[in-house]
């Protein structure tokens, strides 16, 4: 026979994993393996601007740090200045590339709780069903590539939206776990589409 002690844990224990994780997560992503671009965008002039439209900031330094250092770390050839955040709305520069990111969404949530935390800069986002029972990972992009090289005038826009959802089998380690991957996602589909913009 269970004692009192024993079935109280279970029931806290299972509280707590049905109905404590009814929240959002945000962690500081991981840098992905990616191949380097090198060469391309040699020597070119690229003004990288990263804005924060989230409505929760958490981690929002450390978030827009990663995605530049990313960014730099592929197209190690092309001379990267890093625009303010306060002037993200700033005009594109003639005789350069300009290459802005919004940040929409980046955030893990339990269930379709996590369309709170989605921010707003302008896009037009479609993330599919948000499943109900499951740690939700999304990440969201808008992104404006102004290629003003020799005064061309050629401006280029993408909304990048990435899901992914799992099952609560491990609680918050499945919330980074979401998380991470449509991170990663996200930042794939931004590199290529950067890649396809400046290709000559």
């Amino acid at each position: 026979m269970r004692s009192l002690k024993t079935v109280s844990f279970a029931i806290i224990a299972f509280i707590v994993a049905n109905y404590g994780c009814t929240t959002k997560k945000i962690y500081v992503p991981k840098q992905m393996a990616v191949s380097t671009r090198t060469g391309f965008l040699n020597k070119e002039t690229v003004d990288l601007a990263i804005f924060d439209g989230r409505t929760d900031k958490e981690k929002s330094v450390e978030l827009i740090n990663e995605i530049a250092n990313q960014i730099i770390k592929t197209y190690p050839s092309a001379s990267f200045n890093l625009i303010e955040e306060s002037k993200f709305y700033s005009d594109a520069q003639l005789n350069r590339i300009t290459i802005k990111i919004a940040i929409a969404t980046y955030l893990s949530g339990f269930g379709r709780n996590i369309t709170v935390g989605i921010g707003s800069v302008g896009g037009q986002f479609s993330y599919g069903v948000i499943p109900e029972g499951k740690w939700n990972g999304i990440t969201a992009f808008a992104v404006n590539i102004y290629d003003y090289r020799k005064n061309a005038g050629t401006k280029f826009t993408k909304d990048i939206g990435k899901l992914v959802s799992k099952p609560n089998l491990w609680g918050y380690k499945t919330a980074k776990s979401a998380l991470n991957e449509s991170y990663q996602a996200a930042m794939q589909e931004l590199l290529f589409f950067i890649d396809n913009s400046l290709m000559k």
